[in-house]
């Protein structure tokens, strides 16, 4: 083979690996962030340097934002001016939908990446899951038809109670009013108890456990796509 064509060769692979590289660089999914970290103030949040949310107090998301796959640049700026209580770059996977939880407190926040929805029912139901984002609570979760008692249920948790950071999975819950209960593990004293959520057919819904600023717990829930 001549030189000619050894150097044509190389630059056909050379464009056609290339090419993979552009495609697979195009590759998008969809990411949400909520602040979930107790003291941080009023902030606006930048990915990659573009505004998705102007004004992000705790307990709010951001919509989902169309973003490349890879590393991604979260910039998290209070509104008031001053350092940012979050600025790292964060692995965005393939998976359709993503919610990234900033949890702990704002001078040490915590990143928690969980990928939402792609459960499926054939019973026409929904799914549930629960996440703790307060670093005081360990607890025992229930989810149960609205108004039902959890005496002698079985917690979704099991022998294991959730912890800070960490999060039930998708548990299948039937369509109407049902109610997450939070409780001290093995007994029944209650620390967070929702009331009724509504859930529709096929939806996806995550609730959120989150501290009180002044003492006590919340939550907050979330539809998932």
């Amino acid at each position: 083979m001549s030189h000619h064509l050894r150097l044509s060769g190389l630059c056909l692979l050379a464009v056609f690996f290339a090419a993979c590289g552009s495609s697979s660089n195009s590759t998008t999914a969809n990411l949400r962030i909520m602040q979930a970290s107790a003291d941080a103030p009023a902030s606006k949040v930048l990915i990659d340097n573009n505004t998705v949310a102007s004004t992000f107090v705790y307990g709010n998301s951001t919509d989902y934002t169309s973003v490349k796959v890879g590393s991604r640049h979260i910039q998290v700026l209070p509104v008031s001016g001053g350092s940012a209580v979050f600025d790292q770059s964060v692995s965005v996977s393939s998976d359709a939908h993503q919610t990234l939880i900033l949890t702990g407190p704002s001078s040490a926040i915590q990143p928690v990446m969980l990928t939402d929805g792609g459960t499926t029912s054939t019973t026409g139901d929904g799914y549930v899951r629960v996440f703790n984002a307060s670093s005081s609570l360990t607890a025992d979760v229930y989810i149960v038809p609205a108004g039902s008692s959890i005496v002698g249920v079985t917690p979704v948790t099991k022998s294991t109670p959730l912890t800070f950071d960490k999060d039930t999975g998708y548990q299948l819950t039937a369509i109407g009013n049902y109610e997450v209960l939070l409780t001290a593990p093995g007994t029944v004293n209650v620390f967070i108890d929702t009331g009724p959520i509504a859930l529709t057919q096929g939806q996806n819904q995550t609730v959120i456990a989150l501290d009180i600023t002044s003492g006590g717990f919340t939550y907050n829930v979330l539809t998932d796509q």
